[in-house]
């Protein structure tokens, strides 16, 4: 009995020696390692967590990083939290519409009161905690990159990994602090910006000159004064504005890409070309009143409406010679041999691109310009033109009120 109490002393002994040598090792452990921490944001988050055009929640705001970082400073200590924004990807359109037409600073005082770092500083982060340019790339847009940095008895090591920010939210404190410049975003986008005397739709531009299209090519024209014609496809494929009050998510909402609003100059010959190509594109050949009319398998963004010159399009002839132009709109004879500037988006242009021809921008963003456009308008009032038509015109508008139901079912 003795030599068994004996030996449970022993083992008690050596539990209890081992217990605060360990305890000292951690402690010194602790005391060798520093450890700092990095956020990476990509610039191209919304900076209160809404899309101030639809008002829908946005993840991963830079009022959300801002509490995120702070956050992680009561853990670590002010100084051994850092937070940079690499302006990787172009601002979601809401935003650049704020950032240009409404307050340019507010973004940037987000920032500088969460402590972001860029430019050069942010770039010197970025080497200290050994971030690939890759890293970053990859980056979703619902995601942060997290870098740990640890140093431990004069040897450093990092450790990187992606973050889904989905679930980050502002600090309550945040929120009070930066309320009233959030309500002044919100309102920003509520207000009308002009009124509109008339109903438009898209349904009307497959068919025709449209009031829809009118509404756009007076944007174009007005900012590209110059230009002698202009081309306008529906931005999508069936959508309506009712008269009434406007305001700017009504109409960019139908926007969806990025494109420059650009011209080309080319020769009558050209534009002979490139008419014969569109409307080849956009309607079958007739027979009677029982033909088809419109090319479904076109997309809708390649049913352009011409404006600026008069002709018809003979959808009895053969691709390649149905259109016959025949003045511009001021009266003055078509010249083949002439040259004409022509107004339309970049992504458009490219077809005239492939025919060697040189575009020159008007407007680096189409959207934005046209943002700005709609704020200084008190009324608009477009009407479609009657500049085009497509025919027989007896059978066209047979086929197209057939096709106007079948096509937009009720």
């Amino acid at each position: 009995y003795a030599d068994n109490n004996m030996r449970n002393i022993a083992r008690t002994s050596k539990q209890f020696i081992l217990f605060w040598v360990t305890i000292l090792i951690t402690a010194s452990y602790a005391a060798a390692q520093h450890h700092t921490r990095l956020i990476v944001t990509c610039g191209n988050s919304y900076t209160f967590p809404f899309d101030p055009l639809t008002n829908r929640y946005c993840s991963g705001s830079l009022l959300a990083a801002a509490s995120f970082a702070e956050q992680w400073k009561k853990e670590l200590g002010a100084n051994n939290v850092y937070w940079v924004d690499i302006p990787l990807r172009k601002l979601p359109l809401g935003e650049a519409v704020y950032h240009h037409l409404g307050d340019s600073t507010l973004r940037q005082r987000v920032m500088q009161h969460g402590g972001c770092l860029t430019g050069p500083s942010g770039d010197s982060l970025l080497t200290r905690f050994r971030v690939e340019q890759t890293a970053v790339d990859s980056l979703d847009d619902t995601e942060w990159l997290i870098v740990d940095r640890y140093e431990v008895g004069g040897e450093t090591a990092t450790q990187a990994k992606r973050y889904d920010n989905r679930n980050a939210r502002p600090s309550q404190e945040a929120e009070n602090q930066w309320r009233t410049e959030e309500q002044q975003v919100r309102a920003f986008f509520a207000a009308p910006v002009t009124q509109l005397d008339t109903t438009i739709t898209t349904r009307d531009c497959f068919f025709g000159p449209s009031t829809f299209a009118e509404l756009f090519h007076r944007f174009q024209f007005e900012t590209a004064p110059k230009a002698d014609i202009s081309l306008f496809a529906p931005p999508v494929m069936d959508a309506a504005l009712p008269a009434g009050e406007v305001r700017l998510g009504d109409i960019l909402r139908w926007f969806r890409y990025d494109n420059r609003l650009v011209t080309v100059r080319l020769s009558g010959e050209q534009l002979q070309q490139f008419l014969e190509k569109l409307f080849g594109m956009r309607y079958f050949r007739i027979s009677g009143p029982e033909s088809d009319l419109v090319r479904l398998k076109v997309p809708y963004y390649l049913h352009d409406d011409v404006t600026g010159i008069r002709f018809r399009v003979d959808l009895t002839a053969r691709y390649g010679h149905r259109v016959t132009i025949y003045e511009d709109e001021q009266g003055n004879a078509f010249q083949p041999k002439g040259e004409y500037t022509v107004v339309l988006n970049s992504f458009r242009a490219r077809d005239l691109e492939q025919m060697g021809l040189a575009v020159q921008t008007a407007a680096e963003d189409y959207r934005l310009a046209l943002a700005a456009w709609l704020m200084q308008q008190e009324w608009l009032r477009p009407r479609a033109r009657d500049n085009w038509s497509a025919g027989p015109e007896r059978w066209v508008r047979a086929i197209a009120e057939r096709e106007r139901r079948t096509i937009f079912q009720p």
